[in-house]
């Protein structure tokens, strides 16, 4: 009879709770799997990152998912995007903010195209969020912000770690996207 180390059911339950993801969202979560085969401890070590796109306390809802939005265009991949707005529309985000998030602000109300257009110049490294952060800190707050922020790191992660292990190609460039 075999034994399993902690450490190797941990790895398993990881693996199924991937898998389980990836198969609820259509999207191709080989890289992750082939990441943790690679090297389980690099996989280990990255595992306590993976919950951060999801954490929310003081944003709104719709604010999370459009600089999701926002800062996923400037990543160009097509997967990790439609991603962002299967997930978007499973917790009930209006097509109003993710086609806003998905066409450069288009259609937003003024408020929301800052925190749109904030999303981007992170993303993409513009002086411009030296002129927006002041007005989101005014109009949402400091720790609303903070989650925005945390929201924009977490969603460069996943295409980078693509790229990075040689998945590129699964990173394809965004197709042309309509709400």
């Amino acid at each position: 009879m075999s034994q399993t180390t902690p450490t190797t059911d941990k790895l398993a339950t990881a693996r199924e709770t991937i898998q389980a993801f990836g198969k609820h969202y259509d999207y191709d979560v080989t890289y992750l799997e082939e990441f943790m085969s690679a090297s389980p401890g690099a996989f280990q070590a990255f595992e306590p990152v993976m919950p951060m796109g999801r954490y929310r306390k003081a944003a709104p809802l719709e604010l999370i998912f459009l600089v999701k939005l926002a800062a996923g265009r400037v990543e160009d991949c097509g997967p990790c995007l439609l991603l962002g707005v299967k997930m978007a529309r499973e917790a009930g985000v209006s097509e109003e903010i993710i086609r806003g998030g998905l066409q450069g602000g288009k259609g937003l109300t003024p408020e929301l195209k800052d925190v749109h257009d904030y999303a981007r110049a992170v993303a993409v490294n513009s002086s411009a969020v030296t002129e927006l952060l002041p007005k989101l800190e005014q109009r949402w707050g400091r720790e609303v912000v903070a989650e925005l922020a945390l929201a924009i790191v977490a969603v460069a992660t996943y295409p980078t770690l693509k790229r990075a292990l040689g998945h590129a190609k699964s990173c394809s460039l965004i197709p042309e996207l309509t709400a």
